[in-house]
């Protein structure tokens, strides 16, 4: 990405957040034809909602490959869900897990936690917890709450990794301050098991954690 294109995308961003699709579309459409994933991906966008040009679901799949061949990770996690939803193409949940496995490479937290769901669960992939253990892993350091209260849980079930309550609860007290049901309910059930020097050690690790992984709260 250069300069010019950096502008050219905030240009267009700063035009699409005003409603100024048709603005919107000459920016991205100058960035796109420098070659910039970046830029391509924004117009794709635009070509699939149909702002500032005529709608091309089509156009907008082109344009996400494009964009993905260039490694940009959310056109990637794009693609991954119009393959699963068969959105604009024939659903095909092996291409699917192509691209998302693609994105979650090059650090899409969702594509990551998606990846691991399906690891985990078995989901069009055969059932690997390590591997389920690693994506989890990848967006619980990044900050992704969702996959901090799953990694804890495979720690307290002891899948793909080696059963520990204490890490367990590390993990899922920041999704539980952050105030998501389940994980309160989860880390509850994990203070009836952990004896009173285990909560202490749980809890001091807990804090641990929240400094290291607990800045990205989303």
């Amino acid at each position: 990405m250069n300069d010019a294109s950096i502008s050219l995308n905030e240009a267009g961003i700063d035009a699409y957040n005003d409603d100024n699709f048709a603005l919107a579309y000459q920016h991205f459409s100058a960035s796109a034809a420098t070659g910039d994933a970046a830029g391509t991906h924004f117009l794709a966008s635009l070509y699939y909602q149909g702002h500032g040009v005529a709608q091309d679901v089509a156009r907008a799949i082109e344009l996400f490959r494009a964009a993905g061949k260039a490694g940009y990770p959310p056109s990637l996690a794009n693609l991954a869900l119009m393959y699963a939803n068969g959105d604009g193409v024939a659903q095909d949940m092996q291409l699917s897990l192509h691209y998302g496995r693609q994105a979650a490479e090059a650090g899409d937290e969702q594509s990551q936690f998606n990846l691991a769901q399906a690891y985990r669960r078995g989901v069009d992939i055969a059932q690997d917890f390590e591997q389920a253990a690693f994506w989890y892993r990848q967006g619980a350091e990044a900050g992704s709450l969702a996959a901090q209260n799953e990694y804890g849980l495979l720690y307290a079930q002891g899948q793909g990794v080696e059963l520990d309550y204490v890490t367990a609860y590390a993990w899922i007290a920041m999704p539980a301050e952050a105030g998501d049901g389940q994980a309160i309910k989860n880390r509850d059930q994990l203070l009836q098991i952990l004896t009173p020097a285990q909560q202490e050690e749980a809890r001091a690790l807990a804090a641990e954690f929240a400094g290291l992984y607990g800045q990205d709260l989303h």
